[in-house]
């Protein structure tokens, strides 16, 4: 009956030991990844703030949209260390119909930046910023952006690629099938 005894209390204690092991590694984790986060959002602030000004002297945007009021992480829906950010800004009498043409100069004018400004990347065959999403909303421009620090991010811009590639197959499917 000792014996018995013994061993339950050891596997009890075997169980309470890994439930304290990996609750204290998820701990340590989610610290490294949120410093992480937050120093590659502060990096992406900085790169918004020079481009929307620049964009506004080009002219490609209204003198309102030199701001953004608010940036937020939009990684915690796809996976953790996916380094996107989104920016919200006044629409600036933008219309949707608008929107394609926007990307390519903010996708330049960020490259620009990253560029001058020695930003790190994990490839050199990858541009360190890429908007991966535009839309306007409640008056409201949103702009997604991905800073490429990391294989995880890379990954998610390949996969939203993929995603709007058979996106674009599918509707021509339909209007063809129309």
């Amino acid at each position: 009956m000792a014996t018995l005894t013994l061993l339950v209390t050891i596997i009890i204690g075997l169980v309470l030991a890994y439930l304290v092991y990996h609750y204290i590694h998820r701990l340590i984790i989610r610290r490294a990844t949120a410093i992480v986060r937050n120093d590659a959002q502060q990096v992406t602030d900085q790169a918004m703030r020079n481009v929307l000004k620049q964009l506004v002297s080009e002219g490609w945007l209204a003198s309102d949209q030199q701001t953004f009021t608010k940036s937020e992480t939009v990684a915690d829906v796809w996976g953790r260390g996916v380094m996107d950010f989104e920016y919200e800004l006044p629409d600036g009498e933008l219309t949707a119909a608008q929107l394609p043409n926007l990307r390519r100069p903010v996708n330049n004018a960020l490259g620009e930046y990253a560029l001058a400004n020695h930003i790190k990347r994990v490839k050199t065959d990858q541009p360190t910023f890429v908007v991966t999403d535009l839309w306007l909303f409640e008056q409201r421009l949103h702009i997604d952006i991905a800073y490429l620090v990391n294989e995880a991010t890379i990954e998610y811009v390949q996969d939203l690629r993929k995603l709007n590639a058979s996106q674009v197959d599918s509707s021509q499917s339909t209007n063809r099938a129309e």
